[in-house]
């Protein structure tokens, strides 16, 4: 056991070596660069400050204790920390006006500090969930009328940097377009890939906001866009649950001859049969907005299929 402590004793100096070479390692490296205002302003007095709060505390404590190894290693962190203090005062930057005192300089460093300091809070908490996807929604539902308006464009980049999205909008776009045919089903489709991540319930109600802007912003707003928007801010209010009598549209094929049946069978890729009394229906999708709904069947009848679409029963709807 006592050669466990004899090594353990030599070992703990052997710390406090490396200790004062790391701490020297850093002091060097700012000592060479004190000079420079940048340098000055990216150091944190606060950060610092609180240090020296939390150190001192333990050096009193290891030196009523006789514990010199372990003071002698608080002891070079707090004098690290307040050389910080120092260079993050900007003592040592060269000043045309006439030179301020030390409590002066320290002053105008908080106040700088205190304007940054939420910045990473910020970058963390506001990162959106599912950026990529929001930003696939935003640029489709541009695209929807067939043109990119410049406004558009605009308004989109700055959603990016507002909410600190690690995204180029251009890189973006030139991927969507080599690899995207832009429709109503792809941008549906878009949406419920976003909704199926589950994102924050605030952060969706932002992105209605959002989009009701988008669709405004070129000062144009055509009837494809309005039935568009529509149909997705309600999946998004649904999601999110802030209107509770939202109502359902099904929309159905009602095959009237065997021919017809083959014909929706062979377009079809996702329904449900169901059976009624009287014959049965190919259910297609469900829609928030009668006028999609609507829209979609019109589709269907061109390929000369009957289709309709069903107010869905508050009754019938899931709770």
């Amino acid at each position: 056991m006592e050669l466990f402590f004899q090594i353990l004793q030599v070992w703990l100096w052997a710390s406090l070596g490396f200790t004062f070479v790391e701490a020297y390692l850093k002091v060097n490296k700012l000592w060479k660069r004190k000079h420079e205002r940048k340098v000055a302003e990216a150091q944190s007095i606060m950060g610092s400050c609180v240090a020296l709060l939390a150190g001192l505390p333990f050096f009193f404590r290891y030196i009523t204790r006789s514990d010199f190894e372990s003071a002698i290693g608080s002891f070079v962190w707090l004098s690290v920390s307040v050389f910080i203090i120092f260079v993050g005062s900007g003592i040592w930057l060269q000043r045309d006006e006439k030179k301020l005192n030390f409590f002066r300089l320290i002053k105008d460093a908080l106040k700088l500090e205190g304007t940054e300091v939420g910045n990473l809070a910020k970058a963390l908490i506001r990162h959106p969930v599912g950026a990529k996807n929001m930003v696939e929604i935003l640029v489709q539902i541009a695209h929807i009328d067939n043109e990119f308006h410049k406004k558009e464009r605009e308004f989109i980049e700055l959603f990016i940097e507002k909410w600190s999205i690690n995204i180029s909008l251009d890189d973006f776009l030139l991927y969507h377009d080599k690899n995207e045919n832009v429709n109503y089903s792809t941008l549906l489709k878009a949406v419920q890939e976003y909704l199926e991540i589950l994102p924050p319930e605030k952060q969706v109600a932002q992105l209605i906001d959002t989009i009701k802007e988008l669709i405004h912003v070129d000062e144009s707003v055509s009837e494809e866009e309005k039935m568009t928007v529509s149909e997705v801010t309600s999946m998004l209010r649904d999601y999110i649950n802030q209107d509770k009598d939202i109502k359902k549209f099904e929309v159905c094929i009602v095959p009237r001859n065997k021919e017809q049946e083959e014909r929706a069978l062979a377009v079809l890729f996702d329904y449900k049969r169901k059976d009624l009394p009287g014959g049965y229906v190919f259910s297609v999708a469900e829609y928030f907005s009668e006028e999609y709904a609507e829209m979609v069947c019109e589709e269907y009848r061109k390929l000369g299929l009957f289709a309709i679409s069903i107010r869905i029963p508050e009754e019938l709807e899931p709770a």
